[in-house]
């Protein structure tokens, strides 16, 4: 679609006159890509605008409808190697495929890094693609990777193989991190060949933020999260997909009628959507769907735990949401 018409779709948009609009194309911006690569200050001075109602346009554009926004995306499909979660996302219309941009959340120890590994080496596998993980926590562990494929019972050759494919960087702050966004962009103009990377993994986002933290930090936040938000949307639009892991904690009880000490009904449902990230509400709107990773409910705190896990659909973009799957966590990766 038109950049113009799709501007023209947002809030912020229908506020530019169409002088305006058209100085896009006169300084060769005539596409999405070109305008989510364009400094924000040139655009403000171009449109004598606030630079904060050009980052407020970038991400009413991020949010735009998949019809809209990757219109130029192929239909592709891929899968995730995990059955029943295949069988979950085809449900609430989400199959896994190119230019997703899927948050993965859950409580510390719960399992996602498991998951993130087993996306990883179940990717190369079905697509025979590279994968690019990003570490912000310094952990990725290739031993792991190694005990994960010996479980799998994988010959040495194919071993090896995989461990090429999966490409680790660490990036330590959300700054790095879009600079190797940025870079992996260049990367894909330069680089025409089917063996360009399509799947880019991070774990996790929140790690990332450590440092901006107290109010004094929130503008410094936010602000770094629209320039991450956009760039994915960018390469999204380019046909990668996102999983991205971010820790997120279970809040109190909602009790509208007070703190009394009793809970007012309906509590699973109230209590998981208060499952919310660490970022924030701002970024829960960023993914198209957001998965929950969480551990079975149970009174009997002396069982061990025999890895089994609830994958929940928590919100989703483009279907329904509250759908859920059962899923088993071990020593070969997550099944």
């Amino acid at each position: 679609m038109d950049l113009k018409l799709m501007i023209l779709q947002t809030c912020t948009g229908k506020m530019l006159s169409e002088y305006q609009l058209n100085l896009l194309r006169k300084n060769n911006i005539g596409s999405l890509i070109d305008f989510y690569d364009a400094d924000e200050t040139k655009l403000h001075e171009l449109w004598a605008i606030n630079i904060q109602s050009v980052r407020e346009l970038k991400k009413e554009l991020s949010l735009l409808p998949k019809c809209c926004a990757n219109a130029g995306t192929p239909d592709l499909k891929y899968e995730t190697g995990i059955e029943n979660l295949d069988k979950l996302l085809n449900s609430v219309e989400q199959p896994f495929g190119p230019g997703r941009v899927w948050e993965l959340c859950g409580q510390p120890g719960v399992g996602k890094t498991q998951l993130l590994y087993t996306l990883a080496i179940n990717f190369t596998w079905k697509h025979n693609q590279p994968v690019l993980f990003i570490d912000t926590k310094r952990e990725f562990s290739c031993k792991r990777i190694q005990d994960m494929l010996r479980d799998k019972e994988t010959d040495a050759e194919a071993c090896e193989r995989t461990m090429k494919r999966i490409q680790v960087v660490q990036a330590a702050t959300v700054a790095d991190i879009n600079g190797l966004l940025k870079s992996f962009d260049q990367h894909l103009t330069e680089t025409r060949t089917s063996m360009q990377t399509k799947l880019v993994l991070i774990d996790s986002l929140a790690a990332s933020f450590a440092y901006h933290r107290g109010r004094r930090m929130l503008d410094a936040r936010n602000s770094a999260l629209t320039d991450l938000a956009c760039r994915i949307r960018k390469l999204a639009l380019r046909g990668v997909a996102f999983v991205i892991g971010n820790v997120s904690f279970f809040g109190n009880d909602k009790d509208v009628c007070g703190d009394d000490g009793e809970k007012d009904g309906d509590d699973e449902e109230i209590t998981r959507q208060q499952l919310e990230p660490m970022l924030g509400a701002y970024w829960s709107s960023v993914a198209t769907l957001r998965l929950s990773v969480e551990l079975p409910e149970t009174e009997d705190f002396t069982l061990q735990d025999d890895g089994l896990r609830y994958m929940y659909v928590i919100s989703n973009t483009y279907g329904p949401d509250g759908e859920h799957c059962l899923l088993r966590i071990t020593d070969a990766g997550v099944v």
